[in-house]
């Protein structure tokens, strides 16, 4: 059996404008820090194989790309979100209060209740 309620007339609160967790900020700093040293990596075999003119472009950018990796890698990438909308609960009777219908009085019926 399930403790679980239903609310069906409930409304919910979303937090999707939510600012992203340090966790989540600090996981895309890795993946874009892992990367660019693939990159270098790549870099370094090319530098290997190919020829002399390409050969010290591929070892110069090898030699610097640490340095953009590193200060790319540790720029906030995360956008300034505005606050979240302030939640207004419906409005609620108070105790005690009671819908009354007042009808105004028809001038025919009373003439028909005194013959």
């Amino acid at each position: 059996m399930s403790r679980r309620r239903e609310r069906t007339a409930e409304p919910v609160i979303s937090v999707t404008t939510a600012q992203p967790g340090r966790s989540e900020d600090l996981d895309s700093r890795i993946v874009r820090y892992a990367w660019m040293m693939s990159v270098r990596i790549v870099c370094f075999v090319l530098a290997v194989v190919t020829p002399s003119p390409w050969r010290w472009m591929f070892v110069v950018a090898a030699v610097f790309l640490p340095y953009f990796a590193v200060v790319l890698a540790n720029a906030h990438r995360t956008t300034k979100v505005s606050g979240a909308d302030p939640f207004v609960p419906p409005e609620r009777p108070a105790i005690g209060t009671r819908h009354v219908v007042v009808t105004p009085p028809n001038p025919d019926r009373e003439n028909d209740t005194e013959k």
